[in-house]
């Protein structure tokens, strides 16, 4: 998030925050903002997320600054807590009022919350534009899904706006296949400028029209459910392989339960595989996983065992114990068998904000070579800012035969250096780690350097520098004290310019390649430089053009020496028209250095051509694309056709059939040529309902006489929003709306109307459920008042008029009640019961603030009020007096 942001009185700022969880688990996140007085927050923030391990959230924050402050600059705060509400981080953003320049582009929806009464239907989504500049801009519109469910569309788009221009547009969201009515969807529009800044930003709530769902908790993450499914594969060696999968994710308590289980049969070789099946229990601060193990630090964990975190995210303990044979089925003598015992500590120090520290010891066995060691590292990685990452680790292992002479024990050492920083137009990355030939670790014998750095010259010119160099001596025990040696290694440097001319974009790639493996019989080394100039053209998502010439002099050398270079070329293509695509690929000469095995190697030549044609029938239930690859190799005068694609049916929303095809787009080698044909029928559950929950039933009607029950003339109120907690529904005719499966619990309840923006909470309560709750709720009768703004002319002042400058206040009995700022184009509104009010406008553009209107109103017990259409002094230009004086 951006520290700073300088702002006038009257205009709207965005902002945009990045939460990253580094942890291993997921984390459950509650956000709140802290803002000043003089500023309205315009878009909401999710009150609570859970991210994935890894997972990176983009939340747009934007507001508007309504009146002048009298500090040099007011802090915006997010305060971040876990899901217990203690503390974790904040982060501030400092708003500095200074100078009078207007935003690019004002941004506002006339309605915020959209409903869908069919969960297939698309969500249209409206979008006011306000361009605020006297010269002419491009811009470019994103859409994005929170949380994803949102099928691919065209954006992002661009649209140029003139000088001074408003421009009202609908935003169009298609489903992937239907919206889930059990989840409360934001819809993030976004537009940006040419340099891809931020500008603006408008959120929307989505909800489907249903009065009747079963209740969803916050806990279990997207794709909860159960699942079966069953796939036949058959690949171009002739061989059948036949694959079940079964898995489920439910809430047992306050607790997320998961489960996988993934069986594969290649009946031509009778051989049987059972792995990536698990069982996993995780809470607030424990995750227990029973089963098959992915995980590595330093040391890889892969295999079937044991896995226990525990502990707050902030100081967390796992412990791991894994048999290191993923398959469940086979003992293999191939396999890398033997066992793991791991153990890591990751704590982040609260008195240095951004600074975390792991520590780990583990102790291995190889079971196939008799031997058995310790690994112990370190590492320490600290965020100073959003601009400096820095990261350090160190590690030592101890190896040994525990039956042979002291003589087998080797020690190994490992470490690591990363450091980023990063701006707006410039970056630079470096990551250095070095390890000795015997060290346990994943990255054995490796020396491992990259470095990166980027500049941004100009908004349409790019240059990149890039070094890659990796090279590793490996030790590899293939008995209790005998080992053999392994060397080889590539590196790649580079400079990459690129320059954009409207939808045109031309690059230019000098680098230089090598490669090295001593064990190649034929070529040891090679060498080549080489220049890739490329040219791409992209006007739409849909439509778009790149081509790519790679051209250089390779050089292979051996123990006798160099050889002479030869000329080696790589075209690489690919074309968009609308369904239509089309990738090539054509190359002439050695490119790999196994491609020096060919008795001459600069004869190579290899055509491979794809088209494709995507499709979507039957309501999008029936999509995918499909197409042919074309593969020629003229050292074998070989030509292959492999038909590809990837086509997915929905029969149902829970059941689909998957078809797919593919084959290597280009090989030289029998080995790699394969292609494989792919079934797959998928039929998904909803939760088991064996455990015992409860069932909310909520009837909403409009008290006119106040006397808290429904007389005969009183009508049920429909189409109103109701939340519990984080689920969101709509009340059907009866006024009614239900939670089927409600575990026990305290509940916040809340409904308000739909019709339009800024509408009052109506009803706000806790509900406290034990089995089932029916209760009818009486609502006072509100009305819609509404009102406009406009500017007086004047000769002198062409500005557009800033109604961001007023600020309406509504009060009852010297009681302020509501208070509503106008909309850009002057129009404003309130909902209110039947009684007398004071409405007061205050300009908060004058030095000192003040009430410009005032006016009595009284609403009627059949909603009836006087007109409101105030005509307002809205004058921006300031007025300089200078005084003159004479002097003899």
């Amino acid at each position: 998030m951006r520290d700073s942001i300088t702002i006038v009185t009257g205009s709207t700022f965005t902002n945009q925050l990045t939460l990253t969880n580094t942890g291993t688990k997921p984390q459950d996140v509650r956000l709140a903002i802290d803002s000043p007085e003089a500023v309205t927050m315009l878009a909401s923030v999710p009150d609570k997320l859970q991210l994935a391990p890894g997972e990176k959230r983009l939340i747009p924050i934007k507001g508007l600054l309504h009146r002048q402050i009298i500090s040099a600059n007011a802090p915006v705060r997010v305060r971040m807590s876990d899901a217990a509400g203690n503390p974790i981080q904040f982060v501030a953003c400092q708003l500095i009022a200074k100078g009078s320049v207007t935003a690019a582009v004002s941004l506002y929806t006339p309605q915020e919350t959209m409903l869908l009464y069919a969960a297939n239907d698309a969500a249209r989504l409206p979008l006011h534009l306000t361009h605020n500049r006297a010269d002419a801009e491009t811009y470019t519109i994103e859409i994005s899904a929170l949380p994803q469910g949102m099928a691919p569309a065209s954006f992002p788009t661009t649209i140029a706006l003139k000088p001074r221009q408003d421009t009202i547009l609908t935003v169009t969201a298609v489903p992937l296949r239907q919206w889930s009515a059990n989840t409360p969807y934001q819809l993030i529009v976004t537009v940006r400028d040419r340099q891809k800044a931020i500008v603006g930003s408008v959120v929307y709530k989505m909800v489907v029209a249903v009065a009747d769902k079963v209740y969803q908790d916050a806990l279990p993450t997207t794709g909860s459910g159960y699942g079966a499914s069953v796939a036949l594969t058959r690949f171009s060696t002739n061989q059948w392989a036949r694959e079940t999968r079964v898995w489920g994710t439910d809430s047992v308590g306050k607790a997320r339960l998961e489960m996988n289980l993934h069986y594969l049969d290649y009946g031509t070789d009778h051989f049987r595989q059972l792995q990536n099946s698990y069982i996993a229990l995780t809470t607030a601060q424990t995750a227990v996983r029973l089963g098959s193990v992915y995980d590595f630090h330093e040391l890889p964990l892969f295999g079937r065992g044991l896995k226990i975190s525990t502990g707050p995210t902030d100081r967390q303990w796992t412990f791991w114990a894994v048999n290191a044979n993923h398959n469940w089925l086979s003992s293999d003598r191939n396999a890398w068998r033997g066992n793991v015992y791991s153990a890591r500590y990751d704590r982040q120090l609260a008195k240095l904000p951004g600074a975390a520290l792991s520590l780990s010891t583990s102790h291995y066995t190889l079971a196939d070579v008799q031997r058995a060691g310790y690994l112990t590292f370190a590492s320490f990685r600290y965020n100073h800012s959003d601009r400096h990452s820095m990261q350090i680790m160190a590690g030592q292992s101890v190896e040994f035969a525990p039956h042979r002479a002291s003589s087998a024990q080797v020690t190994g050492w490992a470490g690591q250096l990363e450091y980023a920083y990063q701006r707006e137009r410039f970056s630079w990355q470096l990551r250095s780690y070095k390890s000795s030939p015997a060290y346990a670790g994943l990255q054995r014998g490796a020396t491992l350097l990259y470095s990166q750095l980027f500049w941004q010259p100009a908004p349409v010119t790019t240059v990149l520098a890039r070094l890659n160099y990796l090279s590793y001596d490996r030790v590899a025990y293939t008995s209790p004290t005998d080992f053999a040696r392994h060397r080889f290694g590539n590196a790649v440097a580079e400079v990459s310019m690129s320059h954009r001319i409207g939808s045109l974009t031309m690059s230019a790639r000098p680098y230089w390649f090598s490669q090295r493996d001593e064990e190649n019989p034929v070529s040891q080394r090679a060498d080549a430089f080489r220049l890739a100039p490329v040219i791409a053209y992209r006007r739409r998502s849909d439509q778009y053009l790149e081509l790519t010439y790679d051209v250089g002099r390779f050089y292979g050398r051996t123990d006798q020496g160099p050889s002479a270079g030869i000329l080696s070329q790589r075209v690489v293509s690919s074309l968009g028209i609308g369904r239509f695509n089309v990738w090539g690929y054509w190359q002439k000469g050695p490119y790999y250095l196994f491609d020096l095995r060919t008795t001459y190697p600069g004869l190579i030549t290899t055509t491979s051509l794809t088209p494709t044609v995507s499709f979507a029938l039957l309501n999008r239930r029936l999509s995918g694309s499909v197409g042919l690859n074309y593969l020629y190799n003229a050292t074998t005068t070989d030509a292959r056709y492999t038909a590809v694609g990837r086509v997915q049916y929905d029969a149902t929303p829970n059941l689909s059939v998957y078809l797919s095809g593919n084959g290597t787009p280009y090989s030289e080698q029998p080995e790699f040529a394969y292609s494989q044909y792919r079934m797959e029928i998928v039929q998904r559950f909803n939760r088991l309902q064996a455990k015992r929950h409860g069932k909310l039933q909520l009837a909403f009607f409009e008290d006119a006489n106040g006397n808290g029950s429904r007389d005969a003339d009183e009508r049920w109120m429909d189409s109103l929003l109701v939340r519990v907690n984080d689920n969101t529904l709509l009340t059907n005719a009866s006024g009614r709306v239900v939670y089927r499966h409600i575990p026990p619990g305290t509940y916040a309840v809340s409904a308000i109307s739909t019709g339009r923006i800024g509408d009052p909470v109506l009803y706000q309560e806790q509900l406290t459920i034990v089995r089932s709750v029916s209760k009818e709720v009486p609502l006072s009768r509100t009305f819609r008042i509404a009102g406009r703004l406009q500017c007086q002319t004047s000769a002198y002042d062409h500005q557009p008029c800033q109604f961001s400058r007023f600020s309406l206040d509504v009060r009852q009995n010297q009681q302020s009640i509501a208070t509503v700022a106008p909309l850009p184009d002057g129009t404003f509104s309130v909902h209110l019961s039947p009684g007398t009010y004071t409405l007061l406008l205050h300009d908060y553009g004058r030095q000192p603030h003040t009430t410009v209107k005032a006016l009595s109103l009284t609403v009627s017990n059949t909603g009836q009020y006087p007109a409101i259409d105030w005509t307002v002094d809205g004058s921006t230009r300031p007025v300089e007096i200078k005084r003159f004086s004479t002097s003899k």
